[in-house]
């Protein structure tokens, strides 16, 4: 993939990232309630039918159906809690990110994708005309995009001041 491709993807994605931002909160309060229902579930668990307990093979599997009935409810809440737990570090670094950004281009984002508000009427809002307030966009997911997925997404092939960085 060519690094103009990679950086427009990284773009693409953030953007979406941003325009599902309100959503990534219900996400996981969904998740945390699922969690809940699951760990105070006091029904019995019951398996399907499977044809691990019969010897079909000299594999010699040995299954115990109450510890399989008690490790699968684990494993999911495991899950739901590596879920929560990327969901909780992504919106981070997005509200990190977002509240790096200078005033007005916090501003162009929240209004942009938390809002989904016109140009026109942001750049009535804003004071500002309708192009620098596209160019400002612009500059604010790149800037979020180089917060998310690092610098060398956006770096040219051409060596430049980003090979003269020690890092």
């Amino acid at each position: 993939m060519k690094n103009e491709n990679l950086e427009k993807s990284c773009f693409k994605f953030t953007e979406k990232l941003l325009y599902n931002y309100k959503e990534m909160e219900s996400h996981i309060e969904n998740l945390e309630g699922l969690k809940k229902e699951i760990k105070a579930e006091d029904t019995i668990a019951t398996r399907a039918i499977t044809y691990d307990d019969i010897k079909v093979s000299p594999t010699y599997k040995i299954t115990n159906a109450v510890r399989d009935g008690v490790i699968d409810p684990v494993k999911v809440v495991q899950e739901i809690d590596i879920n929560i737990y990327h969901e909780k570090s992504l919106k981070r670094k997005l509200d990190k990110a977002i509240n790096n950004l200078n005033p007005i281009r916090k501003q162009i984002i929240e209004k942009r994708y938390g809002e989904e508000m016109g140009w026109t009427e942001m750049a009535l809002e804003l004071y500002h005309d309708e192009k620098t307030l596209r160019k400002y966009k612009n500059q604010a997911v790149k800037s979020i995009a180089v917060e998310l997925f690092g610098s060398k997404v956006f770096k040219e092939e051409e060596p430049n001041l980003f090979d003269m960085l020690a890092i």
